[in-house]
Order: structure tokens, then sequence, then C-alpha cells
């Protein structure tokens, strides 16, 4: 006997099993409740626009803020006038100090 066979000659000795009333529905209802709730019509659109927004606002004044600023030199790129080192430069490089 083929084991197909003897798991049929199995399943045709075992009493025949009815679900209760109402369990398919059960099932079903178990099922939808546990689906994962939608992502609302707003959420679905405003969170990636934002995203999308701050990001170009972000890159927008990262290259044009820099690109704003005149040049000013080396010497005002390291030191700030009014600093104790800015001060030290300018006695250094004898020039006035204010």
């Amino acid at each position: 006997m083929s084991p197909d066979e003897q798991l049929n000659a199995l399943l045709h000795q075992g009493k025949g099993v009815e679900p209760r009333p109402g369990f398919e529905q059960a099932v079903w209802s178990r099922i939808h409740a546990a689906e994962p709730a939608t992502a609302s019509r707003w959420g679905a659109w405003v969170v990636p626009v934002a995203v999308a927004a701050g990001i170009m606002i972000g890159l927008g004044l990262g290259v044009l803020f820099p690109a704003a600023r005149p040049y000013q030199g080396p010497q005002a790129m390291l030191v700030r006038n009014g600093s104790l080192t800015g001060a030290y430069l300018v006695l250094a490089s004898g020039g006035d100090h204010e």
C-alpha cells in the first residue's frame, strides 16, 4: 500500500468534522481585524511632498547662502575682527589696533 493510499484510508476512518455555525464568518472577521489600517489620503502625499520640499530648501540654502556673501579674503575667513587672535594679527602685521 502506497503512502497516499494509507493516508486516504486514515482520513476515511475519521469521524466527519463539522464546524460550528458561524465559523467561517468568525474566521473572516478575525482576518479583517488583523489587516493593517490603510493610510489616510493626506498621509499618502503630504509626507513625501514635505520631505521633498525640505530637501529642496536645504539644498537651496546650502548653495545660495555661501554665494550671497562677498569674498573677504583669506584672513577674514580665518580670523574675526575684534577677537584676541584678530587683535594679535593686526599688531603683528604693523597695522593700527582699534
